[in-house]
């Protein structure tokens, strides 16, 4: 052991409590007194290191004039909780944060991150520039989202929010994979996108978050415009938040805000997949493929898990919200050269799976062969159908314009019957199907819906004969029959829940009553 330490005199004859001079650096790092023993202080020989001092020292205090700027804004921040009308705290809030200080921002970040403050000398050559407002303020990119609008924690809250009522009926991110680059201190602007648009769809779902869910939308479509302009997504290399952002607003908006402006959205994020080329991520041909193939080892599996999910949730909603305005949707199934997604468990553990193509399980399901697929892939087959019946419908408009040609009336038959085997094999398929989770409980819905609304296109023809009347009397009653399980799965996504059932269970209910 040391010795103790001896006691110092000062000048005026009075005890010090330390020994002169400064404290060692592990001691400072320690936040302990140090004895300031020469060589050696206790702490130091104790644990077996070397004691080092430090002679210069960066500046205590604050900058010149940032108390001041402290105290205005602590000001009007009172002044926000004293106003009455949301008006008046709409503009203090304005007010306050026009006036924020780059530096004191950096300095609050940096103390509820741990890590140390450095502080400015009062020598710096710009400490008596003028600081008007426009110097106050702190340089943004157009991207980058507005500070303050979600605090450190209630962003945790929200994330919670999101894969708890979200994520079921979207599983387009893999949650190990997101909370590991939202970790991160430096974000890329399509990334910090994502959150936002996470955060709003989350935050519309939850009551203690509601009031947040304009604000947070307004910024989101703010953001993605600004990247639309920057990038518009012509590189398959890009980042896929930009594209997960959209699918998210896509779904909000058909939630919250109105069916024409998601369709809109639902075209421009579809645009913005096949800009991606997202359709064609399994292509064998494609110089993408070529490349993984000769490098297996280094795929990154769970990474293009997502981006086919991305992509086929983007097709889905191309699907399901054209179908509910009957307007042309914009994806081609014929193009497409991805496969369809795995299951959940398989991709939340990031475990490689080969699933089938669309073509394979539609011509499989023709030929009374049937294979369970994931949920997530029952959906995007019962998205096909939706569209297909949809481009049904529309083509009997037309060809009722020309009901004398026997062509036309034989094609329309044809499609009518493919589409309603094609129903049967995903309904005996459902029905069989041990899990009950929201994507299949939406899948049966859609499937009961999608039979009432193919007799509704039945009743719609002007050219019905006598040869055709015994099977237009099977399917009105294979129509009641879809009826009665529609009001049953109803019933039972009531006992579910509210947030176990996807929301975009509603366009096919509403089209086949239409």
């Amino acid at each position: 052991m040391k010795s103790g330490t001896a006691s110092s005199t000062s000048p005026n004859g009075h005890s010090s409590r330390q020994r002169p001079g400064s404290a060692c650096e592990e001691c400072r790092r320690r936040k302990v007194r140090c004895d300031r023993q020469r060589p050696q202080c206790q702490v130091c020989y104790e644990s077996g290191l070397e004691c080092k001092i430090s002679t210069t020292r960066l500046p205590r205090g604050p900058r010149k004039g940032q108390l001041r700027t402290l105290r205005t804004r602590i000001g009007r921040l009172l002044l926000v909780k004293s106003s009455q009308t949301l008006a008046e705290r709409v503009a203090a809030l304005e007010r306050c944060l026009a006036d924020r200080h780059p530096e004191i921002d950096r300095q609050v970040n940096a103390f509820l991150e741990g890590t140390d403050l450095e502080y400015e000398s009062e020598e710096d050559a710009n400490r008596d520039q003028p600081r008007s407002r426009e110097c106050t303020e702190s340089p943004q990119s157009p991207g980058v989202p507005r500070l303050g609008l979600v605090t450190e924690l209630m962003r945790a809250d929200l994330d919670q929010l999101y894969f708890d009522r979200v994520h079921p009926f979207a599983p387009i991110l893999q949650r190990w994979r997101y909370h590991m680059w939202s970790k991160q201190r430096t974000k890329s602007e399509a990334q910090m996108c994502l959150q936002y648009a996470m955060w709003t769809i989350a935050a519309s779902l939850s009551a203690q978050f509601r009031a947040l869910r304009d604000p947070l939308y307004q910024e989101t479509r703010r953001i993605l415009d600004t990247l639309d302009s920057q990038n518009p997504g012509t590189d398959a290399s890009a980042g896929i938040e930009q594209a997960q952002a959209w699918v998210l607003i896509c779904i909000y908006e058909y939630m919250q805000v109105s069916l024409l402006q998601a369709w809109m959205s639902a075209g421009r994020c579809c645009r913005l997949v096949l800009g991606m080329r997202l359709y064609e991520l399994d292509d064998p041909n494609s110089p993408v493929m070529v490349e993984k193939d000769q490098e297996t080892s280094l795929i990154d599996w769970t990474g293009l898990e997502e981006r086919r999910r991305t992509f086929w949730m983007a097709y889905s909603l191309d699907r399901f919200i054209s179908f509910h305005n009957s307007l042309p949707f914009t994806l081609n199934e014929h193009l497409i050269a991805t496969r369809l997604p795995g299951p959940e468990e398989e991709f939340q553990a990031g475990q490689p799976v080969v699933t089938q193509y669309l073509p394979e399980v539609i011509a499989k399901a023709s030929n009374d062969s049937v294979y369970p697929i994931s949920s997530f892939s029952e959906c995007v087959v019962l998205a096909t159908i939706c569209g297909r019946a949809l481009a049904h419908r529309q083509e009997v408009a037309v060809e009722q314009l020309s009901i004398s040609d026997g062509a036309v009336f034989e094609g329309f038959w044809t499609r009518h019957q493919w589409l309603h085997e094609m129903l049967s094999c995903r309904i005996q398929m459902l029905s069989v199907s041990p899990q009950v989770d929201p994507m299949l409980m939406f899948a049966r819905i859609v499937a009961q819906a999608m039979v009432l609304f193919l007799h509704s296109v039945l009743e719609s023809i002007t050219w019905k004969t006598g040869d055709q009347l015994l099977g237009i009397i099977e399917y009105e009653r294979l129509s009641v029959m879809a009826a009665h399980e529609v009001v049953n799965l109803v019933k039972l996504q009531g006992q579910l829940g509210y947030f176990k059932v996807s929301p975009d269970v509603l366009p096919p209910i509403v089209g086949c009553a239409g």
